[in-house]
């Protein structure tokens, strides 16, 4: 008769062998995402696959938890996440964006004393792909690479001013989450300050991500006047009042049109 420890060995072996083959399968599916061209859908995906509904389901599910596919709120398909595209290129695809924006974002550091930082726009997000800190001893965290979302951000809500109708509604539809005691989750409440951001321009965040921190984002266009990305000034709320936010909408305005034109 086997013992104890040989029962437990072969219960750890086939847990083991269950786990590897679930990654396998999760990494095959991972794999249809990124060779497909557009958004791909889970039906798709379970053809291609060979695998059930319910397992495509369930695995497609762990990776978007993880950020490694975004499902398009539109189309419902599947295409590769930030994760994914982290791990693949190191924002090496932002380089160039980044080289451009760099000497503008260094003189509204000096001008502000603040935190400046450059993200993009992404699915349900934006995405921080460089930061330039002062040389205050309180400052922000380091963002880069982090992955922030939209109701509660002064470049998120940006983004969310420019949606069609449609897919702002989508979004709006989804349960906000209150990371602060200062977070918008009132969906007529959010809408109302969508519109006056569509009025200024800029859009601001007072405590909502961080109940410590103010952020004020302006919009960055290319030269067919599509936005690319977003440059924000942040700061500790004590030091970066409401006040001194709105005191330099017009200055944080202008460094966005100088990367534009940056961009040729």
């Amino acid at each position: 008769m086997e013992n104890i420890n040989e029962l437990q060995n072969k219960k750890i072996s086939k847990q083991e062998n269950s786990s590897v083959q679930a990654v396998g399968r999760a990494l095959s599916l991972l794999q249809i995402v990124a060779e497909s061209n557009n958004p791909i859908s889970i039906v798709d995906i379970t053809v291609k696959s060979n695998m059930n509904r319910t397992t495509v389901w369930r695995l497609l599910g762990t990776l978007e938890t993880f950020g490694f596919v975004e499902r398009d709120p539109i189309t419902k398909g599947y295409q590769l996440g930030y994760a994914a595209n982290r791990l693949a290129t190191q924002a090496a695809k932002y380089d160039s964006l980044i080289r451009r924006a760099r000497h503008s974002m260094e003189k509204l550091r000096e001008e502000t004393q603040e935190t400046v930082l450059l993200s993009v726009p992404k699915h349900s997000g934006t995405l921080t792909v460089d930061q330039i800190d002062p040389a205050h001893s309180v400052r922000l965290v380091d963002y880069v690479h982090a992955y922030l979302p939209l109701h509660c951000t002064s470049n998120g809500k940006l983004l969310l001013s420019m949606l069609p109708p449609k897919e702002l509604e989508i979004l709006l539809e989804q349960p906000l989450e209150k990371t602060t005691p200062f977070t918008i989750t009132n969906r007529d409440q959010l809408l109302k300050e969508i519109e006056l951001i569509r009025k200024r321009g800029i859009a601001t965040s007072l405590g909502e991500l961080d109940e410590n921190e103010n952020g004020i984002s302006a919009p960055i266009f290319d030269q067919r006047n599509n936005l690319i990305a977003f440059i924000s000034v942040c700061g500790p709320s004590f030091r970066f009042t409401k006040e001194r936010m709105f005191e330099m909408s017009d200055r944080i305005i202008v460094a966005a049109q100088e990367i534009t034109k940056n961009l040729d």
